[in-house]
């Protein structure tokens, strides 16, 4: 398991930059990168960056990208292929976070 990749991924299908990510974070862009470089983490910064992109640290340390994907697209049935409460808990964040994000970015627009 790659930590740093897992954040990369999780950041990228959430459509975060890594510049957004550094200034929620109060730190450098080259510093996020690095991050996302690193295999493993210090379990404190690991909660940081979760919080920051609005998902579980479990999520980071054991991220599922198919689950994730097949949930974006909609074709997956909650009920029927996540295999714990905290995959449910974890895919409404992120729709929600993908919804703030939204408006962030249309009221940017305006």
């Amino acid at each position: 398991m790659h930590v740093g990749k897992n954040i990369g991924k999780i950041r990228e299908l959430l459509g975060i930059k890594q510049e957004s990510l550094a200034l929620t974070l109060k730190i450098s862009q080259q510093t996020v990168s690095k991050i996302e470089q690193t295999a493993n983490l210090r379990e404190q910064t690991v909660e940081r960056i979760a919080k920051a992109l609005n998902v579980s640290p479990n999520m980071v340390l054991h991220y599922n990208e198919q689950i994730l994907i097949d949930f974006i697209k909609g074709t997956v049935k909650l009920d029927t292929q996540i295999d714990s409460p905290g995959h449910l808990l974890l895919l409404e964040k992120i729709v929600e976070l993908y919804e703030r994000l939204l408006k962030a970015e249309r009221e940017t627009a305006r």
